[in-house]
């Protein structure tokens, strides 16, 4: 959920200035912030297979996706005509694969040592979302804009 909120925050200014601008941030800066956020899961995968973790995760990074895109674009912004664009859908496309991805790149470094997730990992990852969707939701309903 962080990671969904701090990237569409990076992208709204650019976007709402130029839409090409912001698909190229999209292509640009976002992968790197979920590919970060894919191996931080990875590396917490508290298994041995690691292709099984990358089905999982690539699982969770869709089905998260989805239910933020409807509430972003169809509840906050009351904007659906403009969530299924086929770069939204290549997003997808790039949810699903990167797991694997990344396993495939950093076999290595995920293999031998696994992080131990406490609960303040999830608190620290929640209070970070929700900080980005709150100042996102503030952005829109006061049409901050470039």
């Amino acid at each position: 959920m962080a990671v969904y909120w701090a990237s569409n925050l990076i992208l709204w200014f650019p976007w709402s200035y130029s839409t090409e601008l912001g698909i190229t941030l999209m292509f640009t800066v976002a992968p790197f912030l979920w590919a970060y956020v894919t191996f931080l899961s990875l590396k917490a995968y508290p298994k041995m297979s690691l292709l099984l973790g990358a089905f999982i995760v690539s699982l969770i990074l869709i089905l998260m996706a989805v239910v933020m895109d409807y509430i972003f674009f169809g509840l906050i912004r009351n904007a659906m005509e403009e969530l299924y664009h086929p770069t939204t859908l290549y997003g997808y496309a790039f949810l699903i694969s990167l797991p694997f991805i990344v396993a495939l790149i950093f076999k290595r470094n995920l293999l031998p040592q696994k992080k131990i997730i406490t609960k303040t990992d999830f608190v620290r990852a929640s209070i970070s979302g929700m900080v980005c969707f709150g100042i996102l939701i503030l952005i829109i309903v006061f049409k901050i804009g470039v």
